[in-house]
């Protein structure tokens, strides 16, 4: 089942206060998201950690209702 976009950008944006989020739904079902966000929380941390955590705040719909998401990460 798809997820409408702005429940996932509440996700992100709950999980990553005061942060640049740039959310895209790139193929427009719902279901394919393109997302980029500029962190604080990713100044301390690997691109692979950075990565981790945006998939550990997104656990409850990756791969069920979120079929793909393409993640950019930046440091503040």
């Amino acid at each position: 089942m798809p997820i409408e976009y702005d429940t996932l950008y509440k996700a992100i944006a709950n999980g990553f206060p005061n942060s640049k989020i740039e959310l895209v739904d790139t193929v427009g079902d719902n279901n394919h998201y393109q997302v980029k966000i500029t962190s604080e929380k990713f100044n301390k941390l690997s691109r692979v950690n950075q990565h981790k955590l945006v998939h550990e705040i997104l656990k409850d719909c990756l791969g069920t209702d979120l079929h793909a998401l393409s993640i950019q990460t930046f440091k503040t």
